[in-house]
């Protein structure tokens, strides 16, 4: 019985090792959708996205701001990462924007 025991606390102990892990929070693609350049505020976007990973100015004195996301399935079995980065205007509005997503697979496991 205590070998059992041993065995089931090793495996749990195991498993909580390969758990998923992620940082930052998920863009949705129906936010981003809703940014309209010229229109929407840096109000409105930490409203929606939240606070940024990182603020920068660039060399005419413009915000630029980033969110990024990124999740690693259990035992690594892929990757998921997305990043949104906002460049606003001197109005606090955007100006322009990117998103990029990559998925990537990672090793099969049990083939």
């Amino acid at each position: 019985m205590g070998n059992l025991i041993k065995i089931a606390a090793s495996i749990a102990f195991a498993a909580l090792l390969s758990a998923c892990a992620s940082s930052g929070t998920k863009i949705e693609q129906g936010d981003v959708d809703q940014i309209e350049i010229g229109t929407t505020t840096k109000s409105q976007m930490l409203q929606t996205f939240g606070a940024p990973l990182s603020q920068t100015f660039n060399s005419d004195g413009k915000l630029m701001m980033t969110w990024f996301y990124v999740f690693v399935g259990p035992f690594g079995t892929g990757m998921e990462q997305q990043n949104l980065t906002v460049l606003f205007d001197q109005g606090e509005k955007v100006e322009k924007f990117s998103i990029t997503n990559s998925d990537t697979n990672g090793p099969r496991l049990g083939y």
